[in-house]
């Protein structure tokens, strides 16, 4: 049984491997917090995660989030390409919360090592709030109690979960990397304190800030569009609702490289080229923005090339890059440009506007002759980009 928090607080390729990385600095160390409560120090980080494994942009309602709240679309953080956040139903939250909302990542994507959350939040009627998950590997939940939030105006916030969560169940370990999340919920006030709150949510991720991992010279993205880690959701029964496409997804029991994470894609023969293909289906199709890219590891062998495309459900084209002189046999990142240097299929050209939807995601492997070619992917992410 989850136990509640027993309080609240009121072609152009951009390359691959280390060429995408800048290397890790050294750190001092920082002094020992009291675990359960932090205040709001850091908004935005200043570069892109080693891992996503968690993220909701509240753009489409898919099988693989539930919400704890209705949509708003009103009072929404206004940038291109966002139309929509998330409000509040539990008003109050039993005997518990005045207000309460979320998300419900299923079925339980894998924890990192060094576990932070960040997301866009609008808070009316107080300066504080308990964020929470909940953990399917140990049956427990961790909370940090939030001050010095900023009322009345969208802001940004990160919470190095790892470092400052403590357990519900009064034990001192941390959530470890390989553990499945479930629920994450944000209380404010109490019921019948008197007061008027308000509370939206927007743009949610969680993520693995592993401090050993190269520090990524991308920015931190400002919104993921689209996000596939293939931890999750893969057995024979579930793959179909989870990821719906031409694709197979394997573990290093099945055939995964070395030097996996958990479950990765793995390509399958077109029906019509006999070449090697994927597609990964964006249901329902989600708006892009204003500098749309896409990240993603891949593991290829057999071929030095491949075709990555987006379809554009607003212009009804696809748009592609091509990649040539790719280096096979070990895993390399990848991370492509759509809106300056991906082009139409027909030739036309159009920009790849914020708000235009996109709703399909592609890979296209050639072999080279006389060699039998494989393509694995991972950490898939398509996102606008920060901005400095």
């Amino acid at each position: 049984m989850r136990r509640l928090l027993g309080f609240v607080l009121s072609a152009v390729w951009l390359g691959v491997g280390s060429n995408l990385r800048a290397p890790a600095q050294e750190r001092e160390p920082e002094p020992l917090r009291k675990r359960g409560a932090a205040t709001a120090e850091e908004t935005r980080p200043d570069h892109f995660p080693h891992r996503i494994w968690a993220a909701c942009d509240f753009e489409g309602q898919t099988p693989d989030y539930a919400w704890f709240g209705p949509t708003q679309t009103k009072n929404i953080p206004n940038y291109p390409g966002n139309v929509t956040a998330l409000g509040v139903k539990e008003k109050p939250y039993r005997n518990f919360s005045a207000l309460m909302t979320g998300i419900n990542p299923v079925p339980g994507p894998m924890m990192g090592r060094l576990n932070k959350m960040y997301c866009r939040y609008y808070l009316k009627g107080g300066t504080e709030a308990t964020f929470q998950h909940f953990s399917l590997s140990v049956e427990d939940n961790n909370h940090i109690r939030v001050s010095g939030l900023t009322e009345g105006k969208w802001s940004e916030l990160t919470l190095n979960f790892t470092r400052d969560a403590a357990r519900n169940d009064g034990s001192s370990q941390a959530f470890q990397k390989g553990e499945r999340m479930d629920d994450l919920k944000v209380f404010v006030g109490k019921p019948d304190d008197g007061k008027d709150y308000e509370l939206y949510l927007d743009d949610i991720l969680f993520f693995d800030d592993d401090p050993d991992a190269p520090r990524e010279k991308e920015l931190f993205p400002n919104r993921v569009i689209f996000h596939a880690a293939f931890d999750t959701g893969i057995d024979p029964k579930s793959k179909p609702k989870y990821w719906p496409g031409e694709l197979n997804i394997v573990t290093k029991l099945k055939g995964a490289p070395d030097d996996s994470y958990w479950g990765v894609a793995r390509s399958v023969p077109h029906a019509k080229t006999n070449e090697l293909w994927m597609r990964l289906q964006i249901a329902p199709p989600r708006p892009v923005g204003a500098r749309t890219k896409l990240r993603c590891r891949y593991f290829l062998s057999g071929a030095s090339a491949m075709t990555v495309q987006v379809f554009d459900a607003t212009d009804q084209d696809n748009r592609h890059i091509h990649l040539t002189g790719l280096k096979s046999g070990a895993w390399q990142w990848a991370n492509l440009d759509f809106t300056n240097d991906a082009k139409r299929n027909d030739g036309q050209q159009t920009p790849f506007a914020a708000g235009h939807k996109v709703d399909d995601l592609f890979f296209f492997v050639k072999p080279e002759p006389g060699q039998e070619a494989q393509l694995f992917v991972d950490e898939v992410t398509l996102f606008d980009a920060g901005r400095p």
